[in-house]
């Protein structure tokens, strides 16, 4: 099978190529060929302050998937095949594709979403753990680019007053666009939990089967992260989170916890 996908600068949007090129191999038992197409050269960055390339990042993250021989990965820069004239906008823009499939054009990619990394550790449970959890946040406040309004809903001071909450139980991490993909990776590999906006580094945290909590009006982020507690409106997250933190994490690490045996089935089989 040979899929060409078109690559932002969005890593999450890498990591779905890469989980779908692999499930897709797995399922059908059939080696892959990926092409990522990208609208830029191999060495662009986004902003200067920028430490990696998306290219770098990508294939840094494919290196730690599980059964990776599965799926070869090359790239074509500055290509002609997609449609890069506007920003995408899924609302906006269906008919764009996005990706093909030996030829078909933005075949149905939701079941092939699920892949694991190589080696996923278990969620525990937050009242069994007496020492401080380890709990890691990132937030749209410092973007290059602002990210969609619905993203947005949090304030500053609601970001403030998540991380107040959550310090009350846990050492906090805060990791951004501008953090190695290599440090993201371990810092979120060995978290208990994690609170967010949609987008930035929440595919690893999906590949790891990571307790997650997002407030989003939107079902794609149960599709992006289907392990996620999800609070639809600002007013849902703020309740939430005045609530005892070690009862609202160990609810998140149990939802997390059923996602965890789904892929670890992979493994198995």
């Amino acid at each position: 099978m040979n899929i060409k996908w078109r690559g932002t600068w969005g890593i999450g949007d890498a990591m779905m190529a890469l989980n779908v090129a692999h499930n897709y191999s797995f399922t059908y038992d059939t080696p892959v060929k990926l092409e990522m197409h990208w609208p830029h050269d191999e060495d662009f960055i986004l902003d200067k302050r920028d430490t990696q390339t998306i290219v770098e990042q990508q294939k840094f993250l494919h290196d730690q998937y599980y059964q990776n021989d599965r799926v070869e990965m090359t790239h074509v820069f500055k290509t002609t095949l997609f449609d890069y004239s506007v920003p995408y906008v899924e609302d906006m823009r269906k008919d764009k594709a996005r990706w093909y499939f030996d030829e078909i054009v933005n075949r149905n990619i939701i079941k092939f979403m699920d892949w694991p990394f190589k080696d996923i550790p278990k969620p525990k449970n937050s009242f069994m753990i007496e020492d401080n959890l380890k709990g890691v946040c990132w937030t749209p406040m410092h973007n290059s680019e602002p990210p969609k309004e619905w993203k947005r809903q949090l304030t500053e001071e609601d970001w403030k007053l998540s991380k107040d909450r959550f310090k009350t139980v846990a050492e906090l991490e805060e990791l951004s666009y501008r953090t190695p993909v290599q440090n993201a990776f371990q810092i979120i590999k060995e978290c208990d939990f994690i609170f967010c906006y949609e987008g930035m580094w929440h595919f690893i945290a999906r590949n790891f089967a990571k307790p997650i909590v997002i407030q989003s009006g939107e079902r794609v982020t149960e599709q992006n992260t289907p392990q996620v507690k999800r609070l639809h409106t600002r007013e849902d997250y703020l309740e939430w989170l005045n609530r005892p933190m070690r009862t609202n994490i160990t609810g998140m690490q149990n939802r997390a916890r059923d996602y965890y045996n789904k892929l670890i089935k992979y493994y198995e089989d």
